[in-house]
């Protein structure tokens, strides 16, 4: 069994995390409400908000956006794929996996059901991100039965770790959940990638749904199998990949994301962006826009996507919204826009091409040289290793709180976004998540 994991996960406590690490947790539940109320207006949003009612009456835990309560694996479910629908949810450099789509909407509904304390939040989403990226960097690395992006596969340590925290489950009980989630995790094959248009977004949803399924059914007393944490295969334990140390925190080393769109997209049009600003170049100006990207990027050329996923895994559309509108987020990258002939004439424009020396940098970094070139003539290149919102590119604390209120205004109101702002700020003194849940209903028609 996970001992190790079992035993960290139980003896965690607020106050004997670093304080960096507990200023992490709060940005990244920030950062995972804003892309789930960003993302409530999709279509994939509105089907699996609807799907709850397939899981029978339960007013455990809310659906942030509808205002209606679930079983708590439905809100699980419903909040996860909201919150992973737009790609606008954080992400993890060393493994690839997206924890916050999975860990918060996952361990907001347990909390909910168990009327869990902030205190009591923060400690779960802390361990589920420990657990779950761990698992995450050694399943990519061993390929233990999951592609190397599905981060679904994630969700059955990192969903389980943050439920059975909230569930106050024992050591013994604890190490059984993870048990579970390493069998019953999802796992996508290469068709179910938005790359070709797909809702099911690396089964992200179902991720955090099957961690927290792992956790009531270890209470129950149900046992699992060994998972790769901290066991050989045949159950004896050994020294993990990725310990827990004390001194390594993989929550520190997770990125936010800028634009709604696959990571690949992100240097590219942070490039785009500070040429166009540099040189005082208007979308009229440029007449090509080639990008050099790694082998895997440079696939990610379709002009005129057929869905928002579609859309979200196009450099030629994000960098055609962007030239179109000045920017690329929420309102650009969209259901709407898919067919904005403003966005589809910019997108003409854009050719995309592999690079070794981009991809030489890949999975370290996700790499791109931008050149423009105008309808003057005029030729300017900008190379970028790093992409906004990477841990050694990182964006503010305000930031990220300014992406809250931006993404939660539209849906919840300027009031509450504020105050569910201000709770998040405050977490550790909140005696009932129940009051930062209030704040986020709101009355997205659903039907």
């Amino acid at each position: 069994m996970s001992r190790q994991a079992a035993e960290f996960m139980v003896n965690t406590r607020l106050e004997t995390l670093p304080p960096q690490v507990v200023a992490g947790a709060k940005l990244h539940i920030l950062d995972t409400l804003a892309t789930t109320l960003a993302g409530c207006r999709t279509s994939a949003a509105r089907i699996a908000a609807n799907f709850t009612d397939g899981f029978g009456r339960g007013d455990q835990a809310t659906v942030f956006f509808t205002g209606r309560k679930a079983p708590v694996l439905a809100a699980a479910l419903a909040n996860g794929v909201a919150a992973c629908v737009l790609d606008y949810d954080d992400g993890h450099m060393g493994s690839g996996y997206h924890p916050g789509a999975v860990i918060v909407p996952a361990s907001l509904a347990v909390a909910e059901w168990q009327g869990s304390s902030g205190q009591e939040l923060l400690e779960a989403v802390v361990v589920g991100y420990e657990v779950g990226l761990r698992a995450a960097l050694m399943i990519r690395r061993t390929n233990q039965g999951a592609t190397r992006s599905n981060t679904g596969a994630m969700g059955g340590y990192g969903g389980a770790a943050a439920a059975a925290k909230l569930l106050k489950l024992n050591a013994e009980q604890t190490a059984q959940a993870l048990g579970i989630g390493s069998c019953i995790y999802p796992i996508s094959t290469g068709g179910g990638m938005p790359i070709f248009g797909a809702m099911v977004k690396e089964n992200i949803g179902w991720g955090g749904m099957t961690g927290v399924a792992a956790a009531l059914l270890a209470r129950k007393g149900y046992t699992g199998g060994f998972s790769l944490l901290n066991t050989r295969v045949d159950g004896t334990e050994r020294h993990p990949f990725y310990p827990f140390d004390g001194v390594t925190w993989e929550i520190l080393k997770t990125y936010f994301k800028p634009y709604p769109a696959c990571r690949f997209c992100h240097a590219p049009l942070d490039a785009l962006f500070r040429l166009m600003k540099e040189h005082g170049l208007k979308a009229t100006d440029v007449s090509q826009v080639m990008v050099e990207a790694g082998l895997n990027a440079s696939g990610l050329n379709t002009r005129r996507p057929l869905s928002v996923e579609h859309a979200q895994y196009s450099i030629p559309f994000t960098i055609g919204a962007a030239l179109a509108y000045g920017k690329a987020g929420p309102d650009e990258v969209s259901e709407e826009k898919l067919r904005d002939p403003a966005i589809l004439q910019q997108a003409e424009k854009v050719r995309v091409k592999s690079h070794p020396e981009m991809e030489a940098l890949y999975p370290r970094r996700y790499a791109a040289t931008v050149h423009l070139r105008t309808a003057a003539g005029q030729q300017y290149s900008l190379r970028k290793e790093t992409a906004l919102g990477d841990f050694d590119e990182p964006v503010s604390p305000d930031w990220v709180k300014e992406k809250f209120i931006s993404c939660a205004v539209p849906v919840i109101g300027e009031g509450n976004a504020r105050r569910a702002l201000a709770l998040v700020e405050g977490l550790e003194r909140v005696p009932s998540v129940g009051e930062l849940i209030e704040r986020l209903r709101g009355k997205v028609p659903v039907g």
